[in-house]
């Protein structure tokens, strides 16, 4: 592009200079956005941090009390096993003297 004079020069040099200053106003406003937005980001981020930490937590705390549950559950059972292994002897040795007793009663009456 050839210039006629020196005014043209001059005016296509403000032109170019005021544009050059709007994309620098752009580019700061523009960092300045970006930044924000780093800046929400990074609050997320804690919040999140802070939220995962809290979840494991509760996680691991409800972890220990399954835990402890089943193993109180699994105690109770084995002794409700116990005590039914030990009734089935029970009932198992009176049968076996009912046995005899009848045994005994049909030899006392003759049969």
């Amino acid at each position: 592009m050839a210039f006629e004079n020196f005014p043209e020069v001059w005016a296509a040099l403000g032109r170019l200079y005021d544009s050059i200053t709007e994309m620098q106003k752009r580019q700061a406003k523009t960092d300045e956005q970006l930044a924000q937005l780093v800046a929400v980001a990074s609050q997320h981020e804690q919040r999140f941090d802070t939220m995962n930490t809290v979840m494991n937590e509760r996680f691991d705390a409800m972890t220990t009390t399954m835990n402890e549950r089943f193993n109180a559950m699994s105690e109770r059972l084995d002794r409700t096993v116990a005590t039914v292994a030990t009734l089935a002897a029970a009932v198992t040795k009176l049968a076996g003297i009912s046995e005899q007793h009848g045994m005994r009663l049909d030899r006392l009456e003759g049969k």
